[in-house]
């Protein structure tokens, strides 16, 4: 059987069980005692080592093997799980992760297990901790322990003449596991394997019936006698929503990922299909030709009256089509959201403070291009808030605040946008600090230190190479990053906003279109050519001769009742002859300001299906892609962003 076939899927399924396997063990570490979690951990790390030896990639199954018997213990035992241990399994992970990209680059895994699987057995082989005492459990113990659930006692009998009474006594055990949860067994769970006696007592928490759980453990070889009681717990123990005195004791900086993970369970079952990613895009390649030619048709059309309707009738269809297409292409942000809290996780140790991660709308929807490029972006912005924003738990708590922080990624839809926030309670950006340093630097003069307020801080961070790190380290301070960011997200379409209050915290917000592949536009001519500005960027369009154009220390302004707004000629600042004879102005906004572009005419509102720069004009600062008309010209995109920047380019000689 050639295995070559199965590859995609094989790549495509580990890098899912990985990610699940990454919040599962996040998860646990903030909730040791969890058995659902547990479960869900033996479940995907059974199945990757399944499906790794099928394949012939003998090294991951074997590490996932060496794994199973770390993840054995956890199940055993109850209370914390060590740091240690935790630290070496996602080394695992992430050792994993490595091998499953190396097997998709090269067909071969490339994986040295043997120093991790050493790592895995001296946890094996540590100490444990001290057995549960061979007694009775107390009435409160049992009622800690199940926490409101029903529990029955199971009483096992073996035959006298059984040859292995600790086996048979542990396979009784499993047996009514398969019930519920086992709580407690007299003998102790750790004595069971050495068992030489006959009576068995397990105490399991269940809602099956007790007839049932006895019939399951009576299948057991050499049981004789099985047969199963409710316990009466103590009345006065409390129970409702009380917290295991392990899962109270840890510390908080096994949280993140608690309030962040919890909706994994909850996920609605739907029928879904996995896709090849190039498949899709050749879909909404089709989807753009055909929207191309309805849009040429409908021109055509308008001239013959009988072919109105038919053209009507296509259009419907075809609109159908389109939205159908574009909904296949949608997929949660939670594809994103989902590699946090390891992240979290581990810079939170690394960098000694105490974090609580919440994640909130990973149900809300984005083009998958736009999901693909968002993470890069997104994790920069966590390690900035992680690094520079919360503070150690000491200096939390000199300045009245708990000594957890939060840190909150949050999505959701507004009009045709999806807006993603990160947002931290901690000490937020301090105006006078970030002038300092920009002075330092030379991005501007000293004597306008005082004169920087936060909204000009903020627009300093953004400025290239600009760190308010003292030192770089691994997690930030390089120089390279806001700068970058807002770059990346210009690309998609998107704008990035941040606001900050001094000692309170701060947000950064990312704005993007729902998708990248079609967008409203507003139609205009600027030096002869077609440019097509986003409709959403568009206030809205005016005669230059109702409006009085004044001069303002050499540049022109446009004098309206709700402002004076630049006028930038868009012939120009798109890289042509200055246009005298524009008459028309169309008002936009720019980052965080309005301006007028002064146009030759108004063309119409379009439906373009956009593409990206060919690689010779990706630098070009004023557009951000293209688009292809009905009549089969080139339309180029105004970034607005870019436009009357220092560094927009002329692209009229590229075109």
């Amino acid at each position: 059987m050639d295995l070559n076939e199965y590859l995609p899927m094989f790549l495509a399924e580990a890098r899912e069980h990985l990610q699940e396997l990454n919040l599962a063990l996040v998860r646990l570490e903030a909730e040791p005692d969890d058995r659902e979690t547990l479960d869900e951990i033996f479940r995907i790390a059974h199945s990757l080592k399944g499906m790794s030896a099928t394949m012939g990639f003998s090294s991951m199954a074997a590490l996932t093997h060496e794994m199973e018997d770390v993840f054995e213990i956890f199940r055993r035992r109850r209370g914390g799980v060590e740091q240690e241990a935790m630290d070496v399994l996602l080394a695992c992970l992430d050792a994993l992760e490595g091998c499953v990209e190396a097997v998709a680059e090269s067909g071969q895994e490339r994986l040295d297990h043997e120093p991790l699987v050493e790592r895995l057995r001296s946890l094996t082989r540590a100490p444990q901790a001290e057995p549960e005492a061979d007694r009775e459990p107390e009435p409160g113990e049992l009622a800690q322990l199940a926490a409101g659930r029903r529990v029955l006692c199971v009483h096992v009998r073996l035959a006298d003449d059984a040859l292995m009474p600790g086996v048979r006594a542990l396979q009784a055990t499993q047996a009514a596991g398969e019930h519920g949860e086992v709580l407690w067994t007299l003998p102790g769970e750790d004595h069971l394997a050495d068992f030489g006696g006959r009576e068995v007592r397990i105490w399991l928490a269940t809602e099956h019936p007790e007839d049932a759980v006895a019939a399951t453990v009576g299948e057991v070889s050499d049981v004789a006698e099985a047969r199963a009681e409710e316990v009466r717990l103590a009345e006065s123990v409390e129970v409702e929503g009380a917290a295991p005195a392990a899962e109270r004791a840890q510390p908080a900086q096994a949280r993140p990922a608690a309030v962040a993970a919890g909706g994994q369970r909850q996920r609605r079952a739907q029928s879904t299909v996995r896709v090849d990613a190039e498949r899709l895009d050749q879909l909404m390649h089709y989807m753009a030709e055909l929207v191309v030619h309805r849009t040429r048709l409908e021109a055509l059309a308008a001239d013959v009256p009988h072919l109105q309707q038919a053209m009507a009738d296509l259009t419907r269809t075809s609109q159908a089509l389109q939205a159908m297409v574009m909904q296949v292409r949608m997929v949660p942000v939670e594809a994103v959201f989902l590699r946090f809290p390891r992240l979290v996780r581990d810079l939170q140790n690394k960098l000694g403070k105490q974090v609580e991660l919440r994640l909130t709308g990973q149900e809300t929807e984005l083009d998958r291009t736009v999901v693909d490029a968002l993470g890069d972006p997104l994790v920069h912005l966590v390690r900035n808030a992680l690094d520079h924003g919360l503070e150690t738990p000491e200096e939390r708590l000199a300045a009245g605040k708990p000594e957890t922080g939060v840190l909150e990624i949050a999505a959701r839809h507004a009009g045709g946008k999806v807006v993603i926030s990160v947002t931290d309670d901690g000490r937020g950006i301090d105006p006078e600090q970030v002038a300092r340093k920009a002075a330092e630097r030379g991005l501007i003069p000293p004597e306008a230190v005082e004169s920087v307020n936060a909204q000009r801080a903020v627009e300093l961070l953004f400025t290239p190479g600009f760190s308010t790190a003292e030192q770089t380290s691994d997690i930030s301070g390089r120089g390279v990053g806001m700068d970058a960011v807002r770059e990346t997200i210009r690309q998609l379409g998107g704008e990035v906003h941040v606001e900050s209050e001094k000692g309170r915290g701060t947000t950064a917000e990312i704005r993007l279109p729902l998708t990248l592949a079609i967008m409203s536009a507003l139609l205009v001519e600027a030096g002869g050519l077609p440019y097509a500005i986003p409709l959403d960027r568009v206030e809205r369009t005016l005669a230059l001769e109702d409006h009085p154009v004044r001069s303002v220390a050499g540049r022109r302004v446009l004098a309206l009742r709700d402002g004076v707004l630049p006028l930038l000629d868009a012939s120009a600042a798109l890289g042509h002859e200055p246009d005298e004879s524009a008459s028309r102005a169309v008002i936009v906004r720019s980052g965080e300001r309005r301006l007028a572009l002064a146009v030759g005419q108004l063309v119409g509102q379009r439906e373009l299906v956009t593409r990206p720069l060919p690689p010779e004009m990706a630098g070009a600062a004023a557009v951000s892609g293209g688009a292809v008309l009905a009549d089969g010209s080139i339309a180029l995109i105004v970034d607005c962003d870019a436009l009357g920047a220092p560094s927009a380019q002329p692209v009229a000689e590229t075109v």
